[in-house]
């Protein structure tokens, strides 16, 4: 892989340098450290049937990425366009688990002054959300939140699948429109990798759907006040099932019990909206919503439908609920807001799922409404930049068309719950492009569906510098 990319760079270096007005080349390493870790574990009984007791207390350490699950990475940015008609751009990232191209893949032209085309594999955000404090937690603590998709959806060709294609247009100032078509595979077959493309239709079965995976959407800024969006975002059908298993004791300690909780993921095309107010100096509001459209009618759908994980454990659930059922995926509002003034700035970030189902004949399940909000006010001092960040996720119950809460009677039941968490960090810069925070952060012990969750005490070092 380091020689592929080598020669990747080298061949980038001797092609774009005599057909490119412009090169830029940049670099950055960022890093989340955690020297110290404090896990305070109030739930010590055995996760198994005759199994030992957990440790009460846990310490560790880890290091990694910025707000990811990702290890640390280096990155080099390399990028060529000519007169602003054409160009190219590749990012190669290099983290403790490899190296490879990461986000950037990418060529696009400009046939006319307002329309571009893009190919490869790029994130367009000009539409994306505003209103994120991924960055600010900083591996804190570990209370959800929705990323800036949550309030509106980027233009993003790699979800699942490695490239895509799309066209943006300016007609006149202030009006944008772009279609993408994403996750477009490699034309090869999945069962016999490395096979190349050679007009077979077995070997691009991969992309027979890919008229589901098409993204449009369109923008319109209003002068001195904001910009309205609006955009479907396709998607095939898709039901997976995550199955909570376990078993437990009860209260005489003579006997052996075991349950099974379906729990479903629903992917479904939807239709979004945003609009961000920006029409007061120093003020961002930016509120969106996702309705996801419903779909029916197993028979007439792809038996893949449902992602079979287990075969054994989920044929039985996968023809009880196979006939006669409308799926309809959780919709989701989400209102961000951001002001500043003078040195002292604050942030605020709400989201709440609600109205997701399944509905048959004689069945139905509601699925749990969520609340999740965010706020993080920050100062900025001779020391540096002060930042508190505080968090909350409430989770409803799931019940079925009789009033029952799914599982009752057992400790998974999905009865719901919510988890709270508190962070302090500061933020200095020691020279241009090179910033270090270091903060402390704990999530606080909870109780979501029935089981104990552990109270966390955080201290990360987070360090970037590029150039």
């Amino acid at each position: 892989m380091k020689k592929i990319l080598t020669l990747y760079l080298t061949a980038f270096l001797i092609i774009a340098a005599p057909c490119f007005a412009e090169i830029t080349i940049g670099t950055s390493v960022d890093m989340a450290i955690i020297p110290f870790q404090l896990i305070l574990n109030e739930d010590t009984e055995p996760s198994y049937f005759g199994g030992p007791e957990k440790e009460a207390v846990i310490m560790g350490a880890g290091a990694g990425r910025n707000a990811s699950s990702q290890g640390i990475r280096a990155r080099l940015d390399l990028r060529a366009s000519y007169e602003n008609i054409i160009g190219m751009r590749t990012r190669i990232q290099a983290r403790t688990d490899g190296v490879a191209i990461e986000d950037y893949l990418q060529a696009w032209w400009r046939p006319f002054p307002w329309m571009q085309i893009d190919a490869g594999r790029f994130l367009n955000d000009r539409l994306r959300g505003q209103i994120n404090d991924q960055d600010e937690r900083m591996h804190a603590y570990t209370v959800r939140m929705y990323d800036a998709d949550g309030i509106f959806t980027r233009f993003r060709t790699h979800w699942n699948g490695q490239a895509g294609l799309m066209l943006s247009i300016t007609p006149k100032e202030n009006l944008f429109f772009g279609a993408m078509l994403y996750d477009l595979m490699p034309f090869a077959n999945a069962s016999a990798p490395g096979t190349v493309y050679n007009s077979s239709p077995d070997l691009i079965t991969q992309n027979a759907e890919v008229w589901h995976r098409i993204q449009v959407a369109a923008a319109y800024t209003i002068p001195n006040v904001g910009t309205v969006r609006v955009q479907y975002f396709g998607a095939k059908p898709h039901v997976g099932i995550n199955i909570v298993t376990d078993e437990i004791i009860n209260e005489t300690v003579t006997e052996l019990a075991s349950y099974a909780i379906p729990v479903f993921n629903i992917t479904s095309a939807r239709v979004e909206a945003a609009f961000a107010f920006t029409g007061i100096s120093g003020l961002t509001i930016d509120v969106g919503g996702k309705i996801p459209i419903p779909f029916k009618n197993w028979e007439e759908s792809p038996p893949d439908i449902f992602e079979k994980i287990d075969e054994s454990l989920l044929d039985p659930v996968y023809r009880a609920y196979k006939s006669g059922l409308v799926w309809q995926a959780p919709y989701h509002v989400a209102l961000g807001a951001r002001y500043k003034y003078d040195a002292f700035e604050i942030a605020g970030r709400l989201d709440a799922k609600f109205g997701g189902s399944l509905k048959g004949h004689v069945t139905g399940v509601y699925f749990a409404p969520e609340l999740n909000l965010h706020i993080w006010p920050s100062w900025e001092f001779s020391f540096g930049r002060l930042i508190l960040n505080f968090g909350f996720e409430w989770i409803g119950i799931s019940y079925d068309n009789n009033g029952n809460i799914i599982g009752s009677g057992t400790p998974a039941a999905l009865s719901g719950g919510y988890r709270i968490g508190a962070g302090l960090s500061i933020q200095k810069t020691i020279i241009n492009n090179c910033y270090v925070k270091g903060g402390i952060g704990y999530r606080f012990a909870g109780t979501v569906n029935g089981m104990q969750e552990k109270a966390v005490l955080t201290i990360p070092l987070y360090v970037e510098y590029s150039f």
